[in-house]
């Protein structure tokens, strides 16, 4: 079966106290006008975040994509790390997710007391892609309800 997601690079680096994950994918071509996409990224097995990647159709199949994060392994404990990517598309004939995963070693420059046993992720990004956060969506869902208010209001003055 034709994965229409497949992740083809996983990469990671830790440069003092963040981990840049850079991760690039593919999509199968699609008539779809919109690809959407659901990433979920683990950190030892424990879910980080879910987020929400959009794909307008002129570029998928064309192409990969890199989706860049950065995570703060402040308080992280040091040691061997896993980290996971799953990607799958969110629509109804979508295939079963692909998934990569790679390990780090990481040694605090700092000793702390207190630890964390996921870091906390600072920023998710890439070129030609819409990357949605629950947060955004909440906002988007927020902004679309007080258009159609106004819209209504408009209509009803007339």
């Amino acid at each position: 079966m034709l994965k229409h997601v497949t992740i083809t690079k996983l990469e990671a680096t830790v440069k003092r106290t963040n981990l840049i994950l850079i991760a690039k994918f593919k999509l199968a071509a699609s008539k779809r006008i919109f690809s959407r996409i659901q990433a979920d990224l683990y950190f030892d097995e424990q879910h980080i975040k879910s987020f929400y990647v959009g794909i307008p159709y002129y570029f998928a199949g064309k192409k990969e994509f890199p989706l860049r994060s950065l995570l703060s392994l402040e308080e992280i404990s040091a040691g061997s790390h896993t980290i996971k990517l799953e990607m799958c598309g969110l629509w109804h004939y979508a295939t079963p997710s692909d998934l990569k995963e790679t390990t780090i070693q990481y040694q605090p420059p700092v000793k702390t007391r207190i630890t964390r046993k996921v870091p906390k992720v600072k920023k998710i990004d890439g070129p030609h892609i819409a990357v949605v956060t629950d947060e955004a969506k909440k906002l988007y869902r927020e902004m679309r309800e007080r258009w159609k208010k106004e819209v209504r209001a408009k209509r009803d003055r007339w």
